[in-house]
């Protein structure tokens, strides 16, 4: 089982980065506690992912939320609470199954955290009325969280709190819906949750609501409504299409048809990568860049042998798996020298089975340079 975090707007997790399930758990344990620790939050999504990258899980985890003290626990929860059809129950016991095995015990400990009262200023109870003491205690034992309890804290007047707890159970409500419809799509009934979504505000719509939508209208080659999205940067929703976790035949085919649509430079980057025409893609220009697309430049350039442009895009990305794969390129190109250098000697001194294993280990070394 592997994982990848994507869409991480903090720089304490890198977008894109394998790894597995276990390193997975281990990090996303320690960011958590270093989230509560600073009074920081942010959300992240992530997908876990098993042979041939098959998604068995795909969700997000909010770090400094205290909901989870890391994704074993949150894909766990989500995995018993959510009913399934038949035919995916295996693929839900296997989940379940292989997230045992593959956590470390320690990590497995259920806490007891009062996610309200953890995030309370504790001097800042104090110094309220007996009233509003029990008033914050209630809310407490409601487990509102997030925006449910913002404003609730520091609440001076009766009347306002009343209104505000109204205003919560209408915003509770609504949470439990949207998750019912969630619950339902998994168990494969799609199309009332794309119809909530489409009457939401679309400024009011999350990220990962978004991507929903957004995935659904390429998948069905509505590339209109797909721009509508981003209102009409047509770039940045043909760089999500690149993006995102679509097999790379299928990302090909919608990136490709869409470029019909709307025309960019970007969408020609990306095919060319695709294609693995490193030229096309390094020589087209006015190309809108990002990580990603710094990633793919490092990695063209390493195709090529420029090994040291390839060092420089690198410092734009920090890539530790192309920083590995770029060592590794000069460690085998040195190696390739090397023996090339004995094969001469051999030939020359016509020592031809010696030259002969030489030559096999030299095309031996280009295969392996080859398929870095």
């Amino acid at each position: 089982m592997k994982v990848i975090f994507y869409n991480v707007p903090n720089s304490k997790i890198k977008n894109f980065e394998l790894m597995s399930f276990a390193e997975a758990v281990k990090l996303s344990h320690k960011i958590e506690h270093e989230c509560r620790k600073e009074k920081e939050q942010f959300t992240s999504e992530f997908q876990v992912l098993g042979d041939n990258n098959k998604v068995y899980y795909r969700g997000t985890f909010e770090f400094g939320s205290y909901e989870f003290p890391n994704i074993y626990h949150k894909v766990k929860n989500m995995a018993n609470r959510i009913k399934v059809d038949k035919q995916f129950q295996a693929d839900k016991l296997y989940l379940l199954d292989q997230i045992e095995k593959l956590t470390p015990e320690k990590y497995k400990k259920e806490e007891k955290v009062d996610k309200f009262l953890a995030k309370v200023d504790k001097s800042q109870i104090s110094k309220l009325k007996g009233w509003q003491r029990k008033s914050v205690y209630a809310i407490a034992v409601l487990g509102l969280t997030g925006s449910l309890v913002t404003g609730f804290t520091y609440v001076v007047q009766k009347d306002n709190y009343e209104k505000a707890l109204a205003d919560s159970g209408e915003e509770l409500k609504q949470s439990q819906e949207l998750i019912a419809i969630y619950e339902s799509a998994l168990m494969g009934d799609k199309n009332e949750m794309f119809a909530k979504l489409e009457q939401l505000d679309k400024k009011k719509l999350t990220d990962n609501q978004v991507q929903i939508l957004f995935l659904e209208y390429i998948n069905n080659n509505k590339f209109q409504k797909a721009v509508e999205l981003f209102d009409g940067d047509h770039i940045q929703a043909e760089t999500m299409i690149m993006s995102s976790t679509l097999p790379k035949k299928t990302k090909r085919e919608k990136i490709a048809a869409f470029n019909e649509i709307y025309p960019t430079n970007e969408a020609r980057y990306d095919l060319a990568y695709l294609d693995g025409d490193w030229k096309l893609m390094l020589n087209i220009q006015n190309v809108r860049m990002n990580v990603k697309r710094s990633e793919m430049k490092t990695y063209a350039l390493l195709k090529l042998g420029k090994i040291d442009e390839a060092k420089l895009e690198l410092n734009n990305n920090n890539s530790d798996e192309l920083s590995k794969k770029i060592t590794k390129y000069e460690v085998i190109t040195a190696e390739i020298k090397t023996l090339e250098e004995k094969y001469k000697v051999m030939v020359n001194e016509r020592k031809i089975n010696e030259a002969n294993q030489l030559a096999k280990q030299i095309t031996d070394k280009r295969k392996e340079l080859q398929s870095l």
